[in-house]
Protein backbone atom coordinates (compact mmCIF):
# COMPACT_ATOMS: atom_id res chain seq x y z
CA UNK A 1 0.00 0.00 0.00
CA UNK A 2 1.28 3.48 -0.87
CA UNK A 3 0.55 6.87 0.65
CA UNK A 4 1.92 10.06 -0.92
CA UNK A 5 2.98 13.05 1.18
CA UNK A 6 5.00 16.27 1.17
CA UNK A 7 7.93 16.35 3.57
CA UNK A 8 9.07 19.73 4.92
CA UNK A 9 12.86 19.77 5.38
CA UNK A 10 15.01 22.55 6.86
CA UNK A 11 18.33 22.67 5.00
CA UNK A 12 20.87 25.51 4.82
CA UNK A 13 18.44 28.11 6.15
CA UNK A 14 15.83 27.08 3.57
CA UNK A 15 12.54 25.24 3.89
CA UNK A 16 12.36 22.54 1.25
CA UNK A 17 9.17 20.67 0.46
CA UNK A 18 10.09 17.23 -0.85
CA UNK A 19 7.64 14.79 -2.43
CA UNK A 20 7.57 11.35 -0.90
CA UNK A 21 5.60 8.17 -0.52
CA UNK A 22 5.23 5.66 2.25
CA UNK A 23 5.18 2.04 1.13
CA UNK A 24 4.15 -0.65 3.59
CA UNK A 25 5.07 -4.31 3.41
CA UNK A 26 3.13 -6.13 6.10
CA UNK A 27 4.63 -4.79 9.33
CA UNK A 28 7.58 -3.11 7.61
CA UNK A 29 7.64 0.19 5.76
CA UNK A 30 9.94 2.34 3.65
CA UNK A 31 9.90 6.00 2.73
CA UNK A 32 10.68 6.92 -0.88
CA UNK A 33 11.67 10.60 -1.10
CA UNK A 34 12.55 12.55 -4.24
CA UNK A 35 15.69 14.62 -3.66
CA UNK A 36 17.20 16.65 -6.50
CA UNK A 37 15.30 14.60 -9.06
CA UNK A 38 16.35 11.24 -7.59
CA UNK A 39 14.25 8.88 -5.52
CA UNK A 40 16.05 7.67 -2.40
CA UNK A 41 14.74 4.93 -0.15
CA UNK A 42 14.80 5.51 3.60
CA UNK A 43 14.38 2.54 5.91
CA UNK A 44 15.22 1.63 9.48
CA UNK A 45 18.25 -0.50 10.22
CA UNK A 46 18.60 -3.08 13.01
CA UNK A 47 19.26 -0.30 15.55
CA UNK A 48 16.07 1.51 14.46
CA UNK A 49 17.99 4.39 12.85
CA UNK A 50 17.09 5.55 9.35
CA UNK A 51 19.45 4.86 6.49
CA UNK A 52 19.28 6.06 2.90
CA UNK A 53 19.60 3.69 -0.04
CA UNK A 54 20.14 4.74 -3.62
CA UNK A 55 19.75 1.90 -6.09
CA UNK A 56 20.90 3.92 -9.12
CA UNK A 57 24.67 3.63 -9.47
CA UNK A 58 24.72 6.34 -12.18
CA UNK A 59 23.03 9.01 -10.08
CA UNK A 60 24.67 12.21 -8.93
CA UNK A 61 25.85 12.57 -5.36
CA UNK A 62 23.50 14.16 -2.86
CA UNK A 63 25.13 15.92 0.08
CA UNK A 64 25.28 14.02 3.35
CA UNK A 65 23.93 17.10 5.17
CA UNK A 66 20.80 17.09 3.03
CA UNK A 67 20.25 13.38 3.64
CA UNK A 68 20.68 13.96 7.39
CA UNK A 69 18.12 16.79 7.23
CA UNK A 70 15.64 14.46 5.49
CA UNK A 71 16.23 11.81 8.16
CA UNK A 72 15.62 14.38 10.90
CA UNK A 73 12.31 15.32 9.25
CA UNK A 74 11.28 11.66 8.94
CA UNK A 75 12.04 11.11 12.63
CA UNK A 76 9.74 13.99 13.52
CA UNK A 77 6.90 12.30 11.63
CA UNK A 78 7.25 9.09 13.61
CA UNK A 79 7.35 10.82 17.04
Amino acid sequence: MEHFFDLPVSYQNEELNLRGRLVTFGYAYKFYVIIEGQELVFERDDEMNYRAINGDEHSKTISAELIEAVIASLQKIKE
